[in-house]
């Protein structure tokens, strides 16, 4: 039998059949430093977008903030990914933030189990390993901790760790912050889509205007050193079905965004934060916006840590669809509505919804498309 946690298999000199990805995905697998190093030396290397928000967040920046939002909305529309700057979350916060969750894997593995998660048995929140939930059985390369973050009135806080003392503080607080960011970011996307004077309409779609909150969930991955890169992954290629996903890591490289048919490796941009877009906010705009393809690789020398913030909407207050200003005859309507769990429900777990509208297979297919295209 395989041992509980994929922290326990790195120093094998060869990884297990259940990690090893099928063949038609394998071609352009390999070692995260080799893959960002080979970017480097082709002839016009492709990055994903920097983007600086701070005009719309410091007072008398409002001569850069035309600039800011058309960056915006041509990342948020062309890659569906950006790093942003200028956010206002202080450096030593999220240093706080890395140590703590560094700090937690850190620990022995049985101390870590104090906080396993079951998922057969519904509990999804908690300490856990990826298990094969695709169609080729297979399983990924990380080890997770998962609970919820915002609103902290809802959050069990029994599910956080006690150990690194810090953890608590530093991860409660980069919570608040980030809530602040995304407020911030959905007004310049809502300005992006429908022009002045709408700044607040993505976040009161989200939210039920504004008479529930949005949801954090906050994951930290995992990745640890694995002896055969050019055989796993440390997340298959996905989309996120959250509006918005905040990313910090620990420097290594793992992140690939899936761009004009090729796999681009996010670089380390210091003091930036990389930012998805996800189904929900793909389904509001009408496909304005694109929930982004991504996949994680993983390395045979350093060990991998990162830190998303999965923003969502209410499970069931809010009903995901075009918004109307966006559903012309020219532009019809391209997704069904539905409740964010429906989505969770139709995606994730493969229960049967009503008929489809013709991009709504988009966001089931795109795993599959996107391991047929890379190879």
């Amino acid at each position: 039998m395989l041992p509980a946690r994929v922290e326990s298999l790195s120093g094998l000199s060869a990884i297990p059949p259940e990690y090893v990805r099928p063949a038609d995905e394998r071609a352009d697998l390999g070692d995260a430093f080799d893959q960002l190093a080979a970017a480097d030396h082709h002839t016009a290397p492709r990055r994903i977008p920097v983007v600086d928000i701070s005009p719309f967040l410091l007072p008398n920046q409002q001569h850069k903030q035309q600039e800011c939002l058309e960056a915006v909305r041509a990342a948020a529309s062309d890659w569906g990914v950006m790093h942003i700057a200028g956010h206002g979350i202080p450096g030593e916060l999220m240093d706080s933030l890395r140590a703590a969750g560094s700090g937690f894997f850190a620990l022995p593995i049985d101390a870590k189990e104090a906080y396993a998660n079951d998922p057969a048995a519904g509990r999804l929140q908690g300490y856990g390993s990826r298990l094969a939930t695709n169609a080729s059985g297979q399983r990924e390369w990380e080890d997770y901790l998962f609970h919820l973050l915002h609103p902290d009135h809802l959050a069990d806080h029994s599910l956080w760790p006690a150990h690194p003392p810090g953890y608590v503080a530093a991860t409660r607080e980069f919570g608040r912050r980030i809530r602040e960011v995304a407020s911030a970011l959905l007004a310049i996307l809502s300005v992006g889509l429908l022009g002045p004077a709408t700044n607040t309409r993505l976040e009161e779609e989200l939210t039920a205007k504004g008479e529930e909150d949005l949801l954090l969930q906050l994951k930290i991955n995992y990745y640890p050193r694995c002896p055969q890169p050019e055989l796993a992954v440390g997340v298959e290629a996905h989309t996120d079905v959250s509006a918005l996903s905040f990313i910090l890591h620990n420097g290594v490289p793992g992140l690939q965004v899936r761009h004009d048919g090729r796999w681009v490796t996010a670089r380390d941009e210091p003091g930036t934060i990389v930012v998805h877009v996800g189904d929900a906010l793909e389904i509001l705009s009408n496909g304005r916006y694109t929930s982004v393809l991504h996949r994680g690789l993983v390395n045979r020398d350093a060990v991998r840590v990162s830190w998303v913030v999965f923003c969502e909407p209410p499970p069931e207050a809010v009903l995901l669809r075009p918004l109307p200003e966006l559903v012309t005859p020219d532009s019809p309507a391209r997704f069904t509505p539905r409740t964010f769990r429906q989505h969770l429900d139709r995606k994730l777990f493969k229960k049967q919804q009503p008929p489809a509208a013709p991009d709504d297979d988009k966001q089931q297919q795109q795993q599959q498309d996107g391991i047929a295209a890379a190879s």
